[in-house]
């Protein structure tokens, strides 16, 4: 996702990537990525929560406000 997010944005549309491995997000570089370290398969966290399932969106979505990027911030919590 993180290639396409650059196709996108050469397009006009602004993206945000969700990470789950933080080195390709680092090797790719997308415009704006939200690091979670959650178990793969879990982008957005806990199952069945969908409390904090909002929360990873609202902070992803929160860095349509950068500009210029890259930017790639970490989520605050770890899932094991």
């Amino acid at each position: 996702m993180s290639v396409l997010a650059h196709v996108f944005e050469a397009a006009g549309i602004a993206t945000v990537v969700i990470s789950s491995i933080r080195a390709m997000a680092e090797k790719v570089a997308p415009p704006r990525a939200l690091h979670c370290e959650f178990p793969l398969g879990r982008p957005l966290g806990r199952p069945n929560d969908a409390p904090f399932q909002h929360e990873v969106i609202r902070r992803a979505f929160a860095l349509l406000s950068a500009e210029s990027g890259p930017v790639l911030e970490d989520h605050p919590l770890t899932i094991e």
